[in-house]
């Protein structure tokens, strides 16, 4: 039973592989504190917007047995305002190809993309998250555990055991958050390393 606009509705969806996760995609399912820090101080752009909710839709897609995803989408194409939308776009999509490159293409752009988001990703955010938590088994894991700190340290202990970061933490992980593990402790290990050199 997924929330759907503050309702409930039943759904079927399944767990996903690393196959079917990596292919959503290029993400992370860790947050540590200075990403909380760096989301807070930047301006997010549209066009980060609509990758996100691309990344999000594409996670529901691939999850989704019944209703499929396409079903879902269908029920939305009977909304008028939806309807009106996407031909506005579509006409506006004409006039940017005809448009030079400069302030005016850009504001045409950003228009589009603001419009993309309202009519081709019309999922809700609360039935999103639901089923993006769920499928990649998040709210099984421990990967929101896994803090800055933890990752140098693994990846220190992975440097001198020449083996992986993932290897040091143990916790419930799926494969993909393994990897998970490895890419961002290794990247943070870089970090610290060209940090000490700077100091010294």
């Amino acid at each position: 039973m997924a929330p759907f606009f503050g309702a409930v509705v039943p759904v079927m969806i399944r767990e996903l592989t690393q196959a079917q996760i990596l292919s959503c995609g290029d993400f992370s399912l860790i947050e540590t504190f200075q990403d909380k820090i760096a989301a807070q101080t930047k301006n997010v752009t549209m066009k980060e917007i609509i990758e996100y909710s691309e990344r999000q839709h594409a996670i529901v897609r691939e999850a989704l047995v019944s209703p499929t995803y396409e079903q879902i989408l269908k029920a939305f194409d009977c909304d008028a305002k939806i309807k009106e939308t996407k031909e506005k776009l579509e006409a506006l999509k004409s006039r940017v190809e005809e448009t030079p490159r400069g302030p005016k293409r850009a504001e045409l752009e950003e228009e589009i993309a603001s419009m993309r988001i309202w009519c081709e990703y019309v999922l809700p955010d609360d039935f999103l998250a639901f089923v993006v938590g769920y499928t990649l088994g998040i709210d099984k894991s421990d990967i929101k555990k896994v803090s800055e700190e933890m990752l140098l340290n693994a990846a220190i202990l992975a440097e001198r055991g020449k083996d992986n970061p993932a290897d040091h933490l143990d916790g419930r992980f799926t494969p993909f958050m393994k990897d998970d593990i490895n890419r961002r402790a290794w990247a943070i290990h870089r970090q610290w390393q060209e940090e000490n050199k700077r100091s010294k």
